[in-house]
């Protein structure tokens, strides 16, 4: 590919990036994206034709980078705790360089669902071969039974929301940048730990 040809659409994307995070797909306008890339409207339709190829490109490019890891480290052969660990280091990592996602992703599973449908056929990435990944590996490691969706939806709970807080957390208990990112990083061993310590609470309850 034409290195100016690339660095013109990286340009296109990381300033449609920027619009979307701040004004979703409705409020977005590509005259605004075009401005922010510093080029003219036509060739933002050129490289991205019109607003929804644009969004499904900014879209794929952000949840299809957490997407993939997800489905690399369940599928691994690591431990369950190991899981856990592999993934929050890249999740910590990858949102210290692109604070906008977790919102962007929201935002954008809410306007646009069915985008995930297509982007999970694409990577072939089969949410009941993940589903069933957890169930057996938290049955032979920690030997519990627990539906494993509701597993998951907790880990990525616990990965996302402090992300979203961020405002909350900076207002509310005086957190500098500085801070906020030492707390992320210490989220990587007590994410984990919390997770194996409340397993083997539901373990101890359920065994009565």
């Amino acid at each position: 590919m034409d290195k100016n040809k690339s660095t013109t659409e990286e340009r296109i994307l990381e300033a449609a990036k920027k619009v979307f995070h701040s004004k979703g797909f409705d409020g977005a306008r590509m005259q605004e994206i075009a401005n922010e890339a510093g080029v003219n409207k036509s060739l933002v339709h050129y490289y991205y034709r019109n607003k929804d190829t644009l969004f499904n490109a900014v879209f794929e490019d952000a949840f299809g980078r957490l997407l993939a890891k997800l489905n690399e480290v369940i599928l691994s052969d690591n431990t369950f705790v190991s899981k856990i660990e592999l993934f929050l280091n890249f999740y910590i990592t990858f949102l210290s360089q692109n604070s906008y996602l977790p919102l962007f992703v929201l935002n954008g599973l809410y306007e646009k669902p069915e985008q995930i449908k297509s982007m999970l056929a694409k990577k072939k990435i089969s949410p009941e071969k993940l589903m069933d990944q957890l169930r057996n590996q938290v049955r032979e490691e920690l030997h519990i039974d627990i539906e494993p969706f509701h597993l998951l939806i907790n880990i990525l709970s616990l990965c996302v929301f402090p992300v979203l807080a961020k405002p909350l957390i900076m207002t509310i208990f005086g957190y500098s940048n500085d801070q906020l990112g030492q707390f992320y990083q210490e989220r990587q061993t007590t994410v984990p730990e919390f997770i194996l310590n409340a397993l083997k609470g539901y373990e101890q309850n359920h065994s009565k």
